[in-house]
């Protein structure tokens, strides 16, 4: 018997957990890649699988998704953060807060190893094939198309112990933050702006020079880089015969932009919604969304009281000796943030709009929300 088939455009964390997922329940799968490998987006930075929003650790959700750990993912159980006056707590956590990856081409990164697993469960990927129309039943893994935050960063080798640390402050990082992780000699420090892009050179030379006060450091062989990540919620996350997943669905975390978790969930419950015939939009909204919309107040909250806010956390976190549930309860629903949903759906705003669509009924373009957002 012919295996069905099965088309998948982008080779993100998202697709290529589709992908896998779907070509071990029988499936033939086709991955469409733009460019030239997985992992072209990134430079070998360092980025965090965050393991606090809920009870499961994510290597836990991982291994039940049928994913190996065939990359680097050194645990970290907290970190030192600093708040906008300069005031600095140490926040501990007696299991992993999050797991720092790298991302890129590099052979250790998260990108690398999620490609190999899915070559090896005998899924196709084609490079360098931009896909423009897809017709029939698809997934959807494009990856942002809009920048609802930005970062710009630097990767170098250093000889400083493995840490964490962040920094919550405006002029550093409006309405976002900046971090410097550290892990087997290899460092990366960026910041991450919600707003006031334009600022963007003078925040990452400021945060350069915050951090060299605070834990004085040299960079060998430093290589800048810069990002941007995409957020929103729609209604449905199913297109006619497509399903969404990953940032092209907007599942980011709108506080502070953690989203490989969402990612390869999201990736994981559209092919188990093809596998089983069920709705995907019921697997996401079940399993995904209280923590977007968690999110999503949680950035009204920041974008709007600024410093603040961040002064309330800050003194809210001064009194936890175990940080994970603290965050926990931050990223989950509650009856406050339900009433102060409806207000935050407004102010965030996504970017993400295909002005050349022309096609308001029957869309076939690959990424266009046209008939959904």
């Amino acid at each position: 018997m012919a295996k069905k088939e099965m088309e998948i455009v982008g080779a993100g964390p998202s697709g290529l957990v589709a992908a896998m997922t779907l070509q071990k329940a029988g499936f033939q799968v086709k991955v469409y890649e733009a460019r030239k490998d997985v992992g072209c987006r990134f430079h070998g930075d360092f980025q965090g699988i965050e393991n606090w929003s809920q009870e499961e650790d994510i290597l836990e959700t991982l291994d039940k998704m049928g994913i190996a750990i065939n990359f680097r993912c050194g645990p970290f159980y907290g970190g030192r953060i600093y708040g906008p006056t300069g005031e600095q707590l140490d926040l501990q956590s007696k299991t992993p807060l999050f797991y720092l990856v790298r991302r890129g081409q590099v052979p250790d990164s998260l990108d690398q190893g999620l490609k190999t697993q899915a070559l090896e469960a005998g899924v196709e990927i084609l490079f360098e094939h931009r896909k423009k129309t897809i017709e029939g039943r698809a997934i959807t893994a494009t990856g942002p198309k809009g920048a609802d935050a930005i970062a710009k960063g630097v990767t170098f080798h250093t000889d400083l112990p493995d840490q964490s640390l962040t920094i919550l402050d405006d002029e550093i990082a409006p309405g976002g933050y900046a971090y410097f992780l550290i892990h087997e000699g290899l460092a990366t420090m960026a910041t991450v702006l919600f707003r006031d892009y334009h600022q963007e050179k003078a925040c990452f030379e400021k945060m350069k020079q915050a951090f060299q006060k605070l834990i004085p450091y040299k960079m060998s062989d430093p290589r800048e880089f810069g990002g941007f990540g995409n957020f929103y919620i729609a209604k449905s996350e199913e297109h006619g015969p497509r399903l969404y997943i990953g940032e092209s669905a907007g599942f980011q975390d709108f506080l502070w932009g953690f989203g490989m978790r969402y990612a390869m969930v999201s990736g994981y419950l559209a092919a188990q919604s093809i596998i089983r015939n069920t709705s995907y939009d019921a697997l996401w909204k079940a399993q995904l969304l209280p923590f977007l919309q968690a999110g999503m107040v949680n950035r009204m909250l920041i974008d709007r009281f600024g410093a603040t806010a961040y002064r309330i956390l800050m003194k809210q976190l001064k009194g936890q000796a175990e940080i994970r549930p603290f965050m926990k309860e931050k990223y989950s629903m509650s009856f406050k943030k339900s009433l102060l949903l409806p207000l935050a759906k407004r102010h965030v705003q996504s970017r993400v709009k295909d002005e050349r669509c022309i096609h308001p009924t029957n869309c076939d373009c690959v990424w266009c929300r046209c008939a959904k957002v």
